[in-house]
C-alpha cells in the first residue's frame, strides 16, 4: 500500500514523505494523549467545565485537548496537574532514555 502511494506521487521527495509520516505520528500521539486525559477526568467524576475552571481555559478548549488538538506542552502539563497527574518528557536516542522535563 505504501509503495502504491509513493508510485502514484512520483514528484514527492523522500524528505517530504518523511515529514508527512512525522506529522501523522505526532497527530496520533496527540490524539492518544487527549484520550487518556479524558479517561482520567472521567474516572475522577469531573466534567469538562470543572477541569476548564481549574486550568483557567474554556470548556471548549478542554474538549479540543481531549480530541487531540494539542498545541502547547505547558497547557497539557497544567491540564494534567488539575487531574493530579504529571506529564514528563524524555529524549530517546539509540538505547538511551534521558529525562528532559
Amino acid at each position: 500500500m505504501k509503495r502504491q502511494m509513493r508510485d502514484a506521487r512520483p514528484g514527492v521527495s523522500d524528505t517530504e514523505w518523511e515529514d508527512r509520516k512525522q506529522a501523522a505520528r505526532t497527530a496520533t500521539e496527540a490524539y492518544v494523549l487527549g484520550h487518556h486525559l479524558r479517561e482520567i477526568r472521567e474516572e475522577q467524576g469531573l466534567t469538562q467545565a470543572q477541569v476548564a475552571a481549574s486550568v483557567g481555559i474554556s470548556q471548549a478548549r478542554v474538549s479540543q485537548i481531549e480530541r487531540g488538538e494539542i498545541h502547547h506542552l505547558e497547557t497539557m502539563r497544567t491540564y494534567a496537574a488539575a487531574l493530579g497527574a504529571r506529564i514528563t518528557v524524555s529524549i530517546e536516542y539509540g538505547d538511551r532514555i534521558i529525562g528532559a522535563a
